[in-house]
């Protein structure tokens, strides 16, 4: 049995290193590509990699270098975005912005009201892991006190040290508990095609926004409007907060 474990072992640790071998090669050539002006076949081959499951910041980053330099503002923007959303750089953060420049119509966010914004700063002052790790430091320190106290009469803690500690504990859950809520459910994705239809909500004359533009994900469910031959559309809500239908191929959506 312990040969067998070993052997395993062994095969898993010898696959491991040939698949790292194979994605550093390609992510060479990708990068040899770029360098020599290829853009759209290193794009290609950054395209292959994450489709095959490969996700660091620098590749993302890469792919929007070189889907940039094509013009192919929506995916760029797209692929900054998801960098970011890896590892916080100035330098990805520098060309999101350079590439939402280039944005033929942009539309200007409606910025919330002033206790909302406040709110939301509040809980992604920290990861949701961040806001958990520190709720259970300050529960084990809160009850490891009145342990002691019960423990030993000679030792003396205030009791409103102790309720102060809890409460801060049970608001980094609170906090941590929205954070993971709005990571999971609270879906954006970018425009990617050129000129994409947005048909709204309200019965007014639908339009085209332009590639690049950052939507949030109201109803994904691919069983909306099957009735009616229209499951290829998604519900999302433009950075101005209008509502409307959107083609679902005309989007990618941010993890």
């Amino acid at each position: 049995m312990k040969n067998i474990i070993y052997i395993l072992s062994c095969l898993f640790l010898f696959l491991s290193v040939i698949g790292k071998s194979e994605s550093n090669m390609m992510y060479d050539k990708a990068n040899q590509l770029y360098h020599n002006k290829d853009y759209d076949s290193a794009s290609r081959l950054y395209e292959q990699m994450i489709h095959d499951g490969y996700c660091y910041a620098d590749l993302f980053y890469n792919a929007g270098n070189a889907y940039y330099r094509l013009n192919k503002i929506g995916l760029a923007i797209w692929s900054y975005e998801k960098a970011l959303k890896i590892q916080d750089n100035k330098n990805y953060t520098d060309n999101l912005l350079l590439a939402k420049k280039r944005i033929k119509e942009p539309i200007d966010e409606v910025n919330d009201i002033f206790f909302i914004r406040w709110w939301k700063n509040l809980y992604q002052l920290l990861s949701p892991n961040t806001w958990a790790v520190l709720a259970l430091v300050l529960f084990l320190i809160s009850f490891s006190l009145l342990f002691l106290k019960k423990l030993k009469s000679s030792f003396t803690v205030s009791g409103w040290m102790t309720s102060i500690l809890f409460l801060i504990s049970g608001f980094s859950l609170l906090m941590s508990l929205i954070g993971s809520y709005n990571e999971t459910y609270h879906y954006q994705a970018i425009v990617i095609e050129p000129k994409t239809l947005f048909t709204f909500a309200s019965k007014k004359e639908p339009l085209f926004i332009s590639e690049g533009i950052k939507v949030d994900l109201v109803d994904i469910s691919p069983k909306m409007n099957r009735a009616n031959g229209e499951a290829n559309y998604v519900i999302v809500q433009l950075p101005d907060g209008q509502t409307g239908r959107i083609d679902r191929k005309s989007i990618k959506k941010i993890d």
